[in-house]
C-alpha cells in the first residue's frame, strides 16, 4: 500500500460537511480493494465489512467531510463573499489558495485590504467579513458559473513529505483515518476473526455529527471505536491539551465505555506501542459522543493520532503514529471471542 499515493486520492477529492459526495466515491472505490461488502446509506455513510457476519459486530468510524467555505454573495466587480462551514481558522484564510465547486472548479485566491491602507491598524486578524475571494473573474462571467450557497475548500495541492515521517496538507483531519481503516483492512482480511468489523466513513461530523447518529443507529454494533485526530504538542500549548506526535492517544472519559478503554490499553501494551491517556469529562468533538447514545447505547471509545496546526491547509501528521493507531485497533480485533459480554459487563 502507498500511504502517500491513497493519502493524494483523498485529500484532492472535495467533500465539504454536507457535500461530501466525490470524496465517498474515491472511498468506496478504495474500500472495494479489500472488501466485497461495500455500502452506501441513505445520508452518505460508507461502509464496508471484513470477516463473517458473526457476534460481536464493531464498527469502526472515521469521518470523511472535511472543513470549507461558502459563498454568500458577489459584489458587482466579481470579488465573492464567503462564510465558514464547519470551522475554518479565519486566521489563516489571507493568502489562501481555494477552490469554488462551481458548475465548473474554478480556482480562486483569498485576500484583504493590504497593510498599507488600513491606516495604521495592523497586527489584528481580518475578521471574515473583511476578506473577499478573487477569482479573476468578471460579476457577468462569475455569476453564470458561481451562485450563492456553493461550496469552497482549500485548492487541493500533493501531501507535502517533511522530514522524519511527517506529511502536511489540507483535509488530514480526518481522511488520514480513512488511510488508517484501509491499512487494518489490509492487515485484517487475511486473518480468522472472531468478530464481524464494519469499517463506516462517516459524513457530516464537522458540523452536526448526523452521519454517526444515523450511521450507528442503522447498523447497530455491539461496539464502536471512533478513530479521529487530536491536537499534536505545539510550543504554547498547556499540558494534557496536546500530546507528543509518536504517542497514539486513548481517551478516557463519561463519553468512554470503562472496559472498552481497559481493552484498548492492554492491545497497545501487548504490541509495545506508547499511548498517551487523554481525560474528556464531557463532549469529546468526535463521533463516539453521537455513537454511544443511539438505540439502547452503544459502548463506544476513541482512539487518536496527534495532528498540528488542526482546521488549516498544513495540517500535519506522523505516518509512524497513523500506523501505531492501526496496530492498536488491530490487536483489539484479533482477541475479541464469544466471552466479548463477559468482557464489557460493568457489574463486577
Amino acid at each position: 500500500m502507498d500511504d502517500i499515493q491513497i493519502l493524494n486520492r483523498l485529500i484532492k477529492a472535495s467533500g465539504v460537511t454536507g457535500n461530501e459526495r466525490e470524496v465517498s466515491e474515491v472511498i468506496r472505490d478504495l474500500f472495494s480493494a479489500y472488501s466485497p461488502f461495500v455500502w452506501q446509506d441513505r445520508y452518505g455513510n460508507v461502509f464496508a465489512r471484513i470477516g463473517e457476519k458473526k457476534e460481536p459486530e464493531v464498527m469502526i468510524m472515521a469521518h470523511m467531510d472535511e472543513i470549507g467555505l461558502m459563498v454568500t454573495g458577489i459584489e458587482k466587480n466579481g470579488l465573492l463573499h464567503f462564510t465558514n462551514v464547519g470551522g475554518v481558522d479565519p486566521r489563516v484564510l489571507p493568502g489562501s489558495e481555494v477552490l469554488v465547486l462551481g458548475t465548473e472548479k474554478i480556482p480562486g485566491v483569498i485576500g484583504a485590504i493590504p497593510p498599507h491602507l488600513t491606516h495604521g491598524k495592523t497586527g489584528e486578524a481580518y475578521p471574515m467579513e473583511g476578506l473577499y475571494l478573487d477569482t479573476g473573474l468578471s460579476y457577468e462571467h462569475v455569476t453564470e458559473k458561481i451562485h450563492v450557497g456553493d461550496y469552497i475548500t482549500f485548492a487541493p495541492r500533493d501531501v507535502v513529505r517533511l522530514k522524519n515521517g511527517y506529511v502536511s496538507s489540507k483535509t488530514l483531519d480526518d481522511r488520514a483515518l480513512i488511510l488508517v481503516m484501509l491499512k487494518m483492512m489490509e492487515e485484517l482480511k487475511h486473518y480468522r476473526l472472531d468478530c464481524s468489523v464494519v469499517f463506516c466513513a462517516s459524513v457530516q461530523e464537522e458540523r452536526s455529527g448526523v452521519g454517526a447518529m444515523t450511521g450507528a443507529f442503522g447498523l447497530h454494533p455491539d461496539m464502536a471505536i471512533a478513530i479521529d485526530v487530536h491536537h499534536g504538542m505545539t510550543p504554547g500549548c498547556k499540558p494534557f491539551e496536546a500530546y507528543p506526535m509518536d504517542k497514539v492517544i486513548i481517551t478516557k472519559g463519561s463519553n468512554i465505555h470503562e472496559k472498552m478503554f481497559s481493552m484498548l490499553m492492554d492491545a497497545a501494551k501487548r504490541i509495545n506501542v506508547d499511548v498517551a491517556v487523554d481525560i474528556e469529562m464531557g463532549e469529546t468533538g468526535t463521533d463516539a459522543w453521537d455513537i454511544q447514545v443511539q438505540r439502547g447505547g452503544i459502548p463506544s471509545a476513541i482512539v487518536s493520532p496527534p495532528l498540528r496546526y488542526m482546521h488549516t491547509s498544513v495540517e500535519t501528521i506522523d505516518l509512524g503514529t497513523l500506523e501505531k493507531c492501526g496496530k492498536v485497533i488491530s490487536e483489539f480485533l484479533k482477541v475479541l471471542d464469544g466471552k466479548w459480554e463477559e468482557k464489557l459487563c460493568l457489574d463486577d
